[in-house]
């Protein structure tokens, strides 16, 4: 099942499922950085999935897969500038150093936790469907 995100509610749902985890695929602070940097910031596992550890009404908590330690996503001050496309979650950094730059997250299930697509259930109060009859003949 696609994980398909339209605003910050349906996000905080997400990552109340289990095993629910993002991923960074772009940081364009970091993209501006020299190599070594770069290198340093992969190496702490930074680019590595993230498995939401805990939440709160203002952030969420993450533990890097394989690595030790924990980052948090504060969304406190509101999702202002926050942007949702399908299973992708852009969120602008305010660093006051330069150009604005912002990471972009992929969200999905981990292995073995993907929800299975429900059917669709009839409406309430809809008669039940009942099979044509063959006609007499």
């Amino acid at each position: 099942m696609a994980v398909i995100l339209r605003s910050l509610p349906e996000f905080k749902r997400f990552l109340a499922k289990p095993g629910a985890t993002i991923q960074v695929v772009r940081n364009t602070f970091m993209d501006r950085q020299p190599e070594a940097t770069r290198a340093a910031y992969r190496d702490r596992g930074m680019y590595a999935p993230r498995a939401v550890q805990a939440l709160s009404k203002k952030a969420a908590v993450f533990s890097l897969r394989g690595y030790p330690g924990t980052v948090w996503l504060y969304w406190d001050k509101g999702a202002r500038g926050w942007r949702f496309q399908g299973d992708t979650v852009t969120v602008p950094l305010v660093t006051g150093l330069g150009a604005p730059d912002e990471i972009t997250y992929r969200c999905s299930f981990a292995e073995g936790y993907e929800p299975v697509a429900r059917a669709r259930a009839p409406r309430r109060g809809a008669a039940p469907r009942e099979e044509a009859a063959p006609p007499p003949p």
